[in-house]
């Protein structure tokens, strides 16, 4: 069959930003090129700045000035990266208006100015390299909305966490106008696409409801991780405490104020157990003991873990900050559990690596987590804000290393058979073939 030109476009684009968009969106552009597809991918630029440079560690992604749409550095292909997929950093674009008035809403000025870059962009390639069979663009936000105005290529959107629910899981939400019609342009965007694609069954009929989309319409394709070396169990010297890790940014919607109460009941018990938090710090921790009730006090979740917690329990557990991808993938070999509390994920990529390095999750049975996790096979799934069951099951599989082996060879026998970069990477092609007959139809018609 012909190969396709595609688009991707993704605010965050390893190795700016490590978020969950931005890993699937790297492992769907390169599974896509391998497939002998043209991918062109558009990130954000570095820092979301005004001036744009080539990242020193990243190789393969060049800058572009959208703004002007006249400068398009030439392709740079490397030893990692196949031939067929370049990868722009595109800076944000600047409104032609006084600054004070963008002072509020400031943020949705920022969106909208990113949103506008982007459709620069492609106006760009449309014109210098030619036109795109499909693009697609990720719901959070308005990011899609200039270039949903006037679509020129079978335009899809990726299915994650709305704004409007990452919103209300924040510690404080924002009842602001600027918010408001944040979600207004994201739902005015999504209606306008050609086809959707939902990580999950859970995220499908959440967002079928949010934006009045027929649930039908909705592919669900899961989004595919690599799997790791499949290593031979190794005797573990009776020293060795059982390494316990959580993946993911410090934040309410992650649970881990949840986790950090539970790490004292876990280290009261299980003297051998050591916890390892690896993530960035949102800075959205619970007041300290003893703040006044009316001060919107704002700390990090070490601190507050180091006010509320016994000495044993700060012993056994280390605050290891954001860590790089080389880094995660020996922390997730190095464990033993992976514990993953997290209140909502459209998707939750962090249980798929941790399965597919063979290890057992432990989370809560809420959003995705049951799609990804099989309860009692590949690991376990405790009550939602559950403090008292999210210890238990951490000491359960602490005590028990065999099963926890058992656990992780099925969770990644799961991946293998289900969750596949590969598979991942078919499904979407086949939905961006499907979606291109059906529009090429339609203006037939």
């Amino acid at each position: 069959m012909k190969p396709l030109r595609i688009c991707l476009v993704s605010k965050e684009y390893p190795p700016e930003g490590k978020g969950g968009i931005g890993t699937y969106t790297r492992f769907l552009a390169h599974g896509l090129a391998q497939k002998e597809h043209d991918v062109t991918v558009l990130t954000a630029a570095k820092g979301n700045s005004r001036s744009a440079f080539p990242d020193e560690n990243s190789a393969h992604a060049r800058p572009m000035q959208a703004g002007d749409g006249k400068s398009l550095n030439a392709r740079l292909n490397t030893a990692e990266d196949p031939g067929s997929l370049t990868v722009f950093r595109v800076e944000n674009s600047r409104f032609s208006m006084p600054e004070f008035a963008k002072r509020r809403p400031r943020g949705l000025w920022d969106e909208l100015e990113r949103s506008k870059a982007v459709d620069r962009a492609i106006q760009c390639l449309e014109r210098t390299v030619g036109p795109f069979d499909v693009i697609e663009i990720p719901n959070s936000g308005p990011e899609a909305f200039f270039y949903s105005l006037h679509p020129r290529a079978a335009f899809v959107i990726r299915l994650s966490t709305p704004m409007s629910l990452t919103n209300h899981l924040k510690a404080r939400p924002s009842k602001k106008l600027g918010f408001r019609l944040h979600c207004l342009f994201e739902t005015h965007t999504v209606r306008r696409a050609d086809a959707y694609i939902a990580h999950s069954s859970f995220i499908a009929v959440h967002c079928a409801s949010l934006y009045r989309l027929p649930f039908d319409e909705i592919r669900v394709i899961p989004l595919g991780t690599p799997l790791a070396p499949l290593l031979p169990p190794q005797k573990k010297k009776s020293a060795r405490a059982v390494r316990i890790l959580y993946v993911g940014r410090l934040q309410k919607r992650k649970g881990i104020q949840l986790l950090l109460q539970a790490i004292q009941i876990v280290a009261e018990k299980m003297p051998n157990v050591e916890f390892l938090i690896a993530g960035l710090d949102a800075g959205d921790a619970p007041r300290l003991p003893g703040a006044p009730a009316h001060e919107r006090q704002k700390t990090t979740y070490k601190r507050y873990f180091a006010s509320i917690a016994t000495q044993r329990a700060q012993d056994a557990t280390t605050f290891l900050g954001h860590v790089e991808e080389k880094e995660l993938a020996q922390l997730y070999s190095g464990c033993d559990i992976l514990v993953a509390p997290s209140l909502f994920e459209s998707f939750g990529l962090m249980y798929a690596e941790a399965m597919a390095h063979a290890k057992p999750v432990v989370a809560f049975h809420t959003g995705t987590a049951p799609e990804v996790v099989a309860h009692n096979e590949t690991g376990l799934l405790v009550e939602p804000n559950n403090v008292t069951e999210l210890a238990r099951a951490l000491i359960e599989l602490a005590g028990d290393p065999q099963r926890r082996r058992d656990m992780g060879l099925k969770g990644y026998q799961r991946i293998r058979a289900e969750f596949s970069v590969e598979r991942m990477v078919s499904a979407t092609e086949a939905q961006y073939r499907q979606v291109i007959e059906q529009r090429n139809r339609a203006r037939v018609q």
